[in-house]
């Protein structure tokens, strides 16, 4: 009995063994995926696919859509019209197929039974993605409000270098007909005038 409770101890310890190299491989991949493939921007928004997901999870993708369909038909209408939005893509066959684009919260909702560790690592990645590309679009954001700012200054400027220009130039002709009549009294008075006489 005691030989068998030390086999027994000895395979859980191999087991348990093999799973954590199996999960650290595991996490090994999964730190190596890059958040601007596992996420894109549409409209100032982030979006995965069902394609992805199936990709990532290491799921064939007409199980990844069935169960979105399965999540989205449990959901209220207006937060799956959000979340879900049904498309297609064409394959390697050039061949139009179905897929759906999720936000992070479609995202959550389908992932969400998925299990095991390499699974979890694969969710807290994505999590992260979604997340760096809030970010991205924030940034993106402000600095198209700071472009637009800057510009309005620049068209602030040149408007008013416009009137200050026109102002001057109203100023100019006034001032040269002044200086004309000007100039033609001092000629007049620095240059005698010839009498001619017959």
């Amino acid at each position: 009995m005691l030989a068998s409770l030390g086999g027994l101890t000895s395979y859980a310890a191999t087991v348990h063994l093999k799973e954590q190299v199996n999960v650290m491989k595991e996490a090994v991949l999964v730190q190596e995926f890059d958040f601007s493939k596992m996420v894109m921007a549409i409209q100032g928004k982030a979006f995965t696919t069902s394609q992805k997901i199936a990709d990532y999870f290491g799921k064939r993708h007409d199980n990844v859509l069935r169960k979105i369909r399965q999540v989205k038909s449990e959901c209220p209408p207006e937060f799956a019209a959000l979340n879900f939005e049904e498309t297609d893509f064409i394959d390697k066959n050039g061949e139009a197929q179905p897929m759906f684009k999720l936000t992070k919260d479609g995202y959550m909702l389908v992932v969400m039974g998925f299990t095991g560790a390499a699974a979890t690592l694969i969710k807290v990645r994505y999590i992260q993605a979604f997340n760096w590309m809030a970010d991205q679009l924030t940034r993106w954001h402000e600095m198209g409000e700071q472009a637009q700012h800057r510009h309005a200054l620049k068209v602030a400027k040149s408007e008013v270098k416009a009137r200050i220009g026109s102002k001057m130039m109203n100023a100019r002709k006034r001032e040269k007909k002044l200086l004309a009549m000007e100039f033609e009294q001092i000629l007049s008075l620095t240059q005698p005038k010839l009498i001619f006489t017959e």
